[in-house]
């Protein structure tokens, strides 16, 4: 049962005080109504959902506030608390797990040119300059590049084909075998 309303935080301002990244953008966010009753509450009035978090257990310091009131709209079923919650677990994981260690730092080109050639190994610079919309001149040069930092490897004979190097196929393998630890 939902007792009298004793705050209200508004979305943007629930994000803010948590520290959380806002990963997602909305036109009506949610409201956390914190009530002194004893139960959380999702009450749907004519398609909008309002939010009844109780102020049991709750911590006195802000940010850790926000975080729990952040982690209840979750449990409540909202989308938008969800993608912040989830997307700040999978950022701690990916940071405790060395994720960031093992992903290559590239420009934006050269993971297009990388992400073109995993798909389609044994691709000519023609085919991934097509794929990708670049010159084929700025493909050579990213092929270059890729190739010295020994993320792309030569494939084939005669015309020059381009597929991942082994490094590359084993540190996908390796990320693979993450992502399957840490999915729920």
């Amino acid at each position: 049962m939902v007792g009298a309303i004793t705050e209200t935080w508004n979305f943007e301002k629930l994000v803010m005080c948590s520290g959380y990244r806002n990963v997602v953008t909305m036109d009506n966010p949610p409201t956390a109504l914190v009530h002194d009753g004893a139960e959380d509450e999702r009450m749907i009035t004519n398609g909008v959902a309002d939010y009844y978090v109780s102020q049991r257990d709750l911590s006195t310091d802000a940010t850790e506030r926000a975080r729990q009131l952040l982690q209840r709209l979750h449990d409540l079923g909202d989308w938008a608390a969800g993608g912040i919650v989830e997307r700040r677990r999978r950022d701690e994981a990916r940071l405790s797990s060395g994720y960031y260690d093992l992903k290559p730092r590239l420009s934006v080109h050269q993971m297009f040119v990388r992400r073109f050639v995993r798909r389609h190994p044994g691709s000519t610079a023609e085919e991934i300059s097509t794929g990708v919309g670049l010159s084929i001149s700025e493909v050579l040069a990213l092929t270059d590049e890729l190739r010295s930092r020994d993320i792309l490897a030569n494939s084939g004979q005669g015309e020059t084909r381009y597929e991942l190097s082994a490094s590359e196929k084993a540190r996908y393998r390796e990320l693979d075998h993450w992502s399957a630890e840490t999915t729920p």
